[in-house]
This record gives C-alpha cells, sequence and structure tokens, in this order.
C-alpha cells in the first residue's frame, strides 16, 4: 500500500503541482480545498500524511490543525503545515497548533518529498505502540485480539504493526489470504513476509524457521477460520497459537471480525487473550494490555 498523502489548499495550481511531484514518486494522492473539507476526509480516508495551508476559505488551516491534534483517531498523523507565509511568527503559531513541521511554498519537489520521508520515517517505529499507551520495548512480547469494524481501514493499523516491527530490524510474518486486503496493504513494504493462509496452515513451523530471534506475526483472520470451519476450531487454534507464541521474543495481533459472530463466540475468544485492541469508527477505541 503506497503511502496515503492529504493535500489541502485552496489554489488549484498548488495542488496540481504537488499532486503530480507525489504521484510520480510512488504516492497515493487525495485532495481538499477548504478545512471543513480537509477534516471531512482525515476522518473517512485516514491519510498517512497531511500538507495543509494555513490561509483558506471558512477555517483556516491553524484551526485544522487544532482540531486533528485532539481526535484520537488523527492526533498521530504527521501534520505540516504549506504556506507562503515564512515568518518566524508564523512557524510559531504552526507549532502551537500542534503542527509538526513548517513548509514555506513556493517549493521543491526535493523539499516536498523529504519532508515526507522525514516525518514518516520518524513514526515508523513508534505508531503503533503508541495508539496502545506503550513503548515498543513493552509491545514486544504482547498477543493481542485486534477486534475490527470491517467498514474500516483496520488494514493501515496491521500496517503500522508490521513497519514498527520492521523498523525495529525484527522479523514479520503476516498470515493472510492471497488478494485480501491486508495483503494488498502489505505487499511491496519491504521485510516483511506475506504467507498464504488457509485453514490447512501450520503455525509451529512458521515460528521454527525464525528462531532466536524478535519475531511480530499477524494471523488474519480468526473469524475465517471460524466462518471456514467452526468457532470452536478458532477457539482452539487460537489457544494453541498463544501457548506456542509464549516467549516473550515474539509479539502477535489476531484479527477478529466481532459483526460476523454471536456474541457468546466473540466472548469465547476474547477471554483467551490477556491484551486486546478494538478499532472502528473512531479509530482505536478500546485498549487493554496486560
Amino acid at each position: 500500500m503506497p503511502d496515503k498523502i492529504l493535500i489541502v489548499d485552496d489554489e488549484p495550481d498548488t495542488v496540481n503541482l504537488a499532486k503530480r511531484i507525489l504521484e510520480r514518486k510512488g504516492y497515493q494522492v487525495i485532495t481538499a480545498s477548504n478545512g471543513e473539507e480537509a477534516l471531512q476526509k482525515s476522518d473517512s480516508d485516514m491519510p498517512d500524511f497531511i500538507f495543509l495551508d494555513v490561509v483558506m476559505p471558512g477555517k483556516s488551516g491553524l484551526e485544522v490543525c487544532r482540531i486533528l491534534k485532539t481526535q484520537a483517531k488523527t492526533r498521530l498523523i504527521p501534520v505540516v503545515m504549506f504556506t507562503a507565509l515564512g515568518r518566524d511568527v508564523d512557524r510559531k503559531l504552526s507549532k502551537e497548533s500542534g503542527a509538526d513541521g513548517h513548509l514555506t511554498k513556493p517549493f521543491a519537489s526535493e523539499s516536498l518529498v523529504g519532508e515526507i520521508k522525514g516525518q514518516l520515517d520518524g513514526i515508523r517505529g513508534s505508531r503503533f505502540s503508541t495508539l496502545l499507551g506503550l513503548g515498543h520495548d513493552t509491545l514486544k512480547g504482547k498477543k493481542i485480539l485486534l477486534e475490527f469494524d470491517p467498514s474500516t481501514p483496520y488494514e493501515r493499523l496491521v500496517r503500522d504493526f508490521a513497519l514498527e516491527c520492521v523498523s525495529h530490524k525484527e522479523k514479520i510474518v503476516i498470515l493472510t489470504k492471497k488478494g485480501s486486503s491486508v495483503q494488498r496493504a502489505l505487499d511491496g513494504d519491504e521485510g516483511i513476509e506475506l504467507v498464504d493462509l488457509t485453514p490447512q496452515t501450520i503455525l509451529s513451523p512458521i515460528i521454527q524457521q525464525h528462531p532466536s530471534v524478535a519475531l511480530g506475526l499477524v494471523y488474519d483472520s480468526l473469524t475465517d477460520l471460524a466462518l471456514s470451519v467452526d468457532v470452536q476450531a478458532a477457539y482452539k487454534f487460537a489457544r494453541s497459537a498463544l501457548e506456542l507464541l509464549s516467549e516473550p521474543r515474539m509479539s502477535a495481533l489476531f484479527l477478529l471480525n466481532p459483526t460476523a459472530h454471536e456474541a457468546k463466540d466473540v466472548s469465547s475468544l476474547r477471554g483467551l487473550f490477556a491484551s486486546h485492541m478494538t478499532y472502528g469508527k473512531q479509530g482505536v477505541e478500546n485498549v487493554r494490555t496486560a
């Protein structure tokens, strides 16, 4: 999945130039022409990065940035103010609004791309663990049940987990069906091993292939197993998998769509995990870690 960049500016020429530059570099680009549209697209599209003009009709970029940085769903998205205002006082106002950077126009293509790369590289190693209120060292060894709303971009959360492991030089293995949304989200990212998941997939050989190294694993998903076989089989698999993954060097996410099961079955699966998180319409809604 290419990183998704939101460009917010009411000047079409500026938007079109920045869009062309970034798309040539392989980024996915979405645009907005005012503050309200920026807030709406930040919520619905969940960009990885935002360029935000300061002076726009309606809400100013500074107002929009303050809102983004106070909402749980968007607070960790890097926001760089994208403006012709380059005085020290303007940079100070950007910082006070919560912005992560300040880029003045006119811009060079190198500075545009460099700003994105610098910001994203800076958060790759901690974005997932920060959502849980942990440091990465504390995340290591957790086995987490991720309950997701299938209508939300939960795949980006899985990608955050995977890229955080990669940035810490850990091995990361994703067990997912060929053609799944999780596979599409991670296909092409360096350092990630994708394994085609079937009901016959056996976990122990995969673990044995990576002895004595920090290992992150994603199992996508318990729901598919429960629907293709039965809930009891999913329960037994999860219980045995947690035993296999008990070493502190191994971290794991197990994905579950709770809307596809009866409440008692969800409760049964949830009871196996000391740590779990819920991703819904408002982003990460519930977290329990132990």
